[in-house]
C-alpha cells in the first residue's frame, strides 16, 4: 500500500480492497458516495491528509467508477485502532460518511 495521493486513486472496487488488506494489520476505509457528497475525500487540502502524514499513516485511495463511490484506505498498526478513528473523525469528515475498522487477527 502506498500513499497513492501521489499518484492518484487505483480505479478498483471495494472487493478488491477487502481481497488486498493484509490480516496482520489493522485498517479504516472511509466510504464516500461522490453522488450524495458532492465533495471529495481525496481533496489534498482535507485536514486528514495532515494528520495521516504527521502519524507516518498508510493509506490509499480507491475510486469504483461503476458505483461512484470513492474509498480512503488507511493502515494503521493493531492495538489503538478506536483511538485512531476517533481522532481521524474530528478531521472534517461529512456526518454521514460510512466508515469501516478492520481489526488484525489476533494470533
Amino acid at each position: 500500500m502506498t500513499n497513492s495521493s501521489h499518484s492518484g486513486p487505483e480505479k478498483k472496487n471495494f472487493l478488491w480492497i477487502k481481497q488486498n488488506l493484509d490480516s496482520s494489520l489493522s485498517y479504516i476505509i472511509f466510504e464516500n458516495d461522490i453522488k450524495k457528497q458532492g465533495e471529495s475525500i481525496f481533496d489534498p487540502d482535507h485536514m486528514a491528509y495532515t494528520f495521516l502524514k504527521g502519524e507516518k499513516h498508510t493509506w490509499q485511495q480507491v475510486i469504483d467508477m461503476d458505483l461512484s463511490k470513492e474509498y480512503l484506505v488507511i493502515q494503521i498498526e493493531p492495538g489503538n485502532e478506536d483511538e485512531v478513528l476517533g481522532r481521524l473523525m474530528g478531521y472534517g469528515f461529512p456526518r454521514d460518511t460510512v466508515y469501516y475498522l478492520y481489526k488484525a487477527e489476533e494470533t
